[in-house]
């Protein structure tokens, strides 16, 4: 079962393969923002510290969104991943 830190909230715990990275902050009570939770908003955008190849590829959706942003490389909106494997995001916030 993979692994998903939380860094700014100091917050380590299971999830299931496949499972939403947002709905997996939200249970677990992560701290990071969630607006709009279609990618467009931009409020989830979260660094990838650890584990940028366990997330899911971007949708074109989140793609444009990001690059409207100014998105760095390894930054993700927390609502369009799906968890693969082990990973660690902190808030880009």
């Amino acid at each position: 079962m993979p692994k998903v830190r939380f860094k700014d909230d100091d917050l380590e715990v299971d999830a299931e393969v496949g499972s939403n990275l947002k709905e997996v902050a939200q249970a677990e009570g992560s701290s990071i923002p969630f607006g709009c939770e279609q990618g467009v908003c931009g409020t989830c955008l979260v660094n990838i510290v650890e584990g940028e190849d366990n997330v899911s590829d971007p949708t074109d959706q989140e793609k444009e969104t990001l690059a409207a942003m100014g998105a760095e490389p390894g930054q993700r909106l927390a609502c369009q991943c799906q968890i693969d494997g082990d990973v660690t995001i902190e808030s880009a916030h």
